[in-house]
């Protein structure tokens, strides 16, 4: 009987299937670590505009302290109570007349 030579290839259908299996399953991997690397991504993100937000608000509160510690409500009370200070009465003040000429002449410009 003769025999009959079947060319042997180096890939045969299972061996096709494996390789399809295998890149199915690392395309998938990859898929789900670039997925959950993108979550922890957003909550770190959502973190840091929280934070954001709170020091903002800090910013907020701070500034309204300073303008109503420098308001002069606050100064004139302990300014009078600590140096002894008080408020000039009208006859006490002297208005400087406004000068009209220039300091500057008017080459140097």
């Amino acid at each position: 009987m003769a025999t009959r030579k079947t060319k042997r290839t180096p890939f045969r259908g299972r061996t096709w299937v494996m390789i399809g299996l295998l890149a199915f399953m690392g395309t998938a991997v990859i898929v789900v670590w670039r997925r959950s690397r993108g979550a922890a991504e957003e909550r770190r993100i959502a973190d840091l505009d929280s934070q954001l937000r709170d020091l903002q608000a800090q910013r907020t509160l701070l500034e309204r302290d300073l303008r109503d510690a420098m308001s002069s409500s606050r100064i004139m009370p302990a300014a009078e109570r600590r140096l002894g200070l008080r408020v000039a009465t009208d006859s006490q003040l002297i208005t400087l007349p406004r000068r009209t000429t220039s300091t500057v002449p008017p080459d140097s410009l």
